[in-house]
């Protein structure tokens, strides 16, 4: 059971296990206590956001760690915290604090490499090459974000707490595509080796993507797979031989329609249930709008999104604020 599930138990809200965002609320015991710092093991890096990553409150990308360094830790020294719970979580990070308003839900959560953490963030080792992300969002109608695309090339090129993944490439079309998202990840320093559990990177036209676990997810909303993205099958309203579009239709925070995007849009996205590794889905309703996706596999491009659209020459995240044009 995630500390994030402990936490809103206690609160009544929910009661059942959550795998709450790339980016869970996050428990404050002292780990290695006592022990001494431990070996140097390099420099990690944090970042403080808030609302999906729009607003940049802290970002430091050479913090130096030792072998007692944690997530919670890192985020210690570095902002002003304020703990509830018999000190346990964090309650607000300079001031600004989870909670309740207008319906709505509002927390601190907390990602290591683009994944989502199963324990608390004081219990969660951080070395040299980390990217750690703290971010304030209303997660009312995703609860269930494991994973973001704002950390790439992690966590194919850092890995991820030591687990030992593997990492393939799915093609189930747009061959070309395919081939573009494998020499990308081998230039950003991921390695395509493939073992019994492996992180995938699943790419291909949503009419292919729709028939995978995580395309089905994509298709029945933000409640199922954590990205504010739909995609629509669209009549073309012309010659009725003519085949429908598949229209990307970027969502808002509470679910709502944003902008649709139309069929030669892409979609870069990540998900991840329970201890599984990630998929990350390199997607489109054309051949040409996945290619743009995989175009678009580059962290200039991703940087602090926890899921990106990608439309002829601009790169868009979702989910969807203020007024779109």
């Amino acid at each position: 059971m995630s500390e994030a599930t402990t936490r809103r138990r206690s609160r009544g809200i929910i009661a059942r296990s959550v795998g709450v965002v790339a980016l869970v609320t996050a428990g404050l015991f002292t780990a290695g206590c006592g022990l001494g710092p431990g070996e140097d093991t390099g420099n990690a890096s944090l970042l403080v956001t808030r609302d999906y990553g729009r607003e940049v409150i802290l970002e430091d990308r050479a913090i130096p760690v030792n072998e007692s360094s944690n997530a919670m830790r890192l985020l210690d020294e570095s902002a002003e915290l304020e703990t509830a719970y018999g000190g346990e979580y964090v309650q607000s990070v300079g001031g600004l604090a989870g909670g309740n308003a207008g319906g709505r839900s509002f927390d601190w959560f907390f990602a290591v490499n683009g994944i989502v953490a199963e324990r608390g963030s004081a219990q969660f080792p951080v070395a040299g090459g980390d990217q750690v992300w703290w971010d304030y969002r209303d997660w009312t109608d995703a609860m269930e974000v494991g994973a973001v695309v704002g950390s790439y090339p992690a966590p194919f090129s850092t890995g991820y707490d030591d687990r030992d993944w593997g990492l393939r490439v799915e093609c189930l079309d747009t061959r070309e595509a395919c081939g573009l998202v494998e020499q990308q990840l081998g230039d950003d320093g991921a390695s395509l080796v493939t073992r019994d559990e492996n992180m995938i990177v699943r790419v291909g036209t949503i009419e292919k993507v729709a028939a995978t676990p995580e395309g089905r997810r994509i298709l029945d909303g933000p409640g199922a797979s954590g990205v504010f993205a739909d995609f629509r099958e669209v009549e073309s309203g012309k010659a009725s031989s003519d085949r429908s579009s598949w229209h990307l239709v970027g969502l808002k925070v509470g679910g709502e329609d944003g902008f649709d995007y139309g069929s030669e849009a892409g979609l870069v996205a990540a998900m991840r249930r329970g201890d599984d590794p990630p998929v990350w889905l390199v997607t489109g309703g054309t051949g040409r709008a996945v290619g743009l996706a995989a175009a678009a596999l580059d962290s200039k491009y991703l940087e602090r999104r926890y899921a990106a659209v990608v439309g002829g020459r601009e790169v868009s995240s979702i989910p969807l604020t203020g007024v779109v044009k």
